[in-house]
């Protein structure tokens, strides 16, 4: 049974101090069965990939093209994926994301701030409510 996993590890993202409100966004996710989810781990796309393209005893290889191929049907530029260009893969993903939705409401999509300007302007607003209450208590 598939479930919706990190493409970016959570380990991986935190490691590089991405917010979570970057990673934890819904660019970020697909459906992965618990079984490859436990291959990937927290380790790098570069290395998860090359791991499933070898296989194990449990895990037979999965050729390259193949791979790719899954990848794409994901609308995951396997390139980005494999050089561990997160955010070329957050902006190159987000852009496939939104032509699909487009194509399926027959409705342009707001193309609005990255999930990480989002998120800064996020504490942006957060910390001119807290000035103006502390000027507002002075």
């Amino acid at each position: 049974m598939a479930r919706i996993h990190h493409i970016f590890p959570k380990k991986w993202c935190e490691d590089r101090r991405i917010k979570p409100a970057v990673y934890d966004s819904i660019i970020n996710k697909t459906p992965l069965a618990y079984r490859t989810n436990r291959i990937i781990g927290g380790a790098a796309p570069s290395l998860y990939l090359a791991k499933l393209e070898r296989g194990d005893n449990d895990t037979p290889p999965i050729p390259a093209q193949n791979l790719d191929g899954y990848l794409h049907s994901h609308l995951i530029n396997p390139a980005l994926l494999r050089a561990d260009q997160f955010d070329a893969f957050m902006t190159d993903r987000q852009e496939h994301l939104l032509t699909l939705i487009e194509k399926a409401t027959g409705q342009a999509a707001l193309r609005g701030a990255t999930a990480e300007e989002q998120e800064d302007e996020v504490e942006t607003d957060s910390e001119a409510a807290e000035a103006e209450l502390t000027i507002a208590a002075t």
